[in-house]
């Protein structure tokens, strides 16, 4: 049954199949409730512009970044109020996630996140941890900026979310809840310890520059960041350097090819997958057993249309049927009587005359 369910699920178009049996990564997007973003020691809730702050001295020592049960926490207090289950979206600063350049014509889908993925070691030497990828099938002549981020951190978010009885169901960087799918646009995020720029076209990264805040005091540092930015210096920039820049009323349309998903929430997502294809095969099965007993249901039907049609019938002869009873009886009681020949009674009489006493009859 699952070998003939996949044969019919690969030959529908792929909107039909995303429908019936989902997309483990769009089907997460869609149920989110929430979206919050860490800027700073800042945690804004984008929708409703409320804003907490983290716990102090959250910040790991060893990688810099804001400690989970921190971020965890204050995304606790801003929906505390919530009495319903909470899909969380969460975005990062960009400083969280690492962006490389590879060259993949021809490559799409699950078979260019297997290709990038196999020469992790050869793009990231010095890199020995695990590590999450989202990249886009879109990029001009084969180019595709992919995005890394450590594993550990992501599982890290995910259960500290869920010890807080939250669903974190996606992380991204923030920069990417900005950015429009039709047309060209260039950010520049500065929380005051990186800053970061992208270019997007047609809603697919094409650049992402990045530099701590610190290192622009050098004045080569500086010198060369100043001219990597001067080459769009004639397109029309956006720049974000405090939280509110990130309160859109709205949730966001992150794309779900550059959104990184917790495997414990894709987990959850495949279960539901899973009983939906259950649910569609049943169907299937439904559909092809009513297609194989079609002729004899067709029998059936008609087999009822006419037994419908001659109880109708009954029904309106019974008038009919009482009065030719009447006439009936009326031809049995009186027939008999109408029927008999005519007697010449005269006729008779006179022939018995003859025949007993002579002519004493005259007329």
């Amino acid at each position: 049954m699952t070998s003939l369910l996949d044969q019919i699920s690969h030959r529908l178009p792929g909107g039909i199949r995303e429908a019936l049996l989902g997309n483990s990564r769009q089907d997460l997007l869609s149920r989110v409730t929430d979206t919050l973003v860490v800027f700073g020691d800042e945690l804004l809730h984008a929708e409703s512009r409320r804003s907490h702050r983290i716990t102090p001295a959250a910040r790991s020592s060893t990688q810099g970044n804001i400690d989970a049960a921190a971020v965890a926490e204050a995304a606790k207090h801003l929906l505390a109020a919530a009495d319903s289950e909470r899909s969380v979206l969460l975005l990062l600063a960009p400083s969280e996630f690492l962006a490389t350049e590879q060259h993949m014509p021809g490559l799409s889908g699950t078979n260019l996140i297997s290709a990038i993925t196999l020469q992790q070691e050869t793009i990231l030497p010095a890199c020995d941890e695990a590590l999450a990828l989202a990249v886009s099938d879109g990029g001009a002549d084969g180019n595709r900026l992919a995005l890394w981020i450590r594993q550990v951190r992501l599982t890290g978010l995910f259960d500290a979310f869920t010890s807080q009885g939250l669903a974190l169901v996606a992380l991204a960087p923030r920069t990417l809840a900005l950015m429009q799918s039709a047309q060209t646009g260039l950010l520049l995020d500065d929380d005051g310890c990186d800053t970061t720029f992208i270019r997007t076209r047609g809603g697919v990264l094409e650049q992402w520059l990045q530099i701590q805040n610190a290192e622009l005091g050098e004045p080569a540092f500086a010198e060369q960041w100043q001219e990597q930015l001067a080459a769009f210096e004639a397109e029309t920039r956006q720049t974000l350097t405090a939280a509110q820049d990130y309160a859109l009323g709205q949730p966001p349309a992150v794309d779900p090819a550059y959104g990184f998903f917790p495997s414990g929430a894709l987990t959850v997502s495949r279960q539901r997958t899973q009983r939906r294809q259950l649910k569609f095969a049943a169907g299937l099965l439904v559909g092809l057993l009513g297609l194989a007993a079609s002729p004899f249901l067709a029998q059936s039907f008609e087999l009822q249309m006419a037994n419908a049609r001659l109880e109708s019938n009954r029904e309106l002869s019974v008038q009919p049927r009482q009065d030719q009873a009447v006439v009936v009886e009326f031809e049995n009681r009186w027939g008999a009587i109408n029927e008999f020949p005519q007697q010449n009674v005269a006729a008779a009489m006179f022939r018995l005359q003859e025949v007993l006493a002579g002519e004493q009859l005259s007329s």
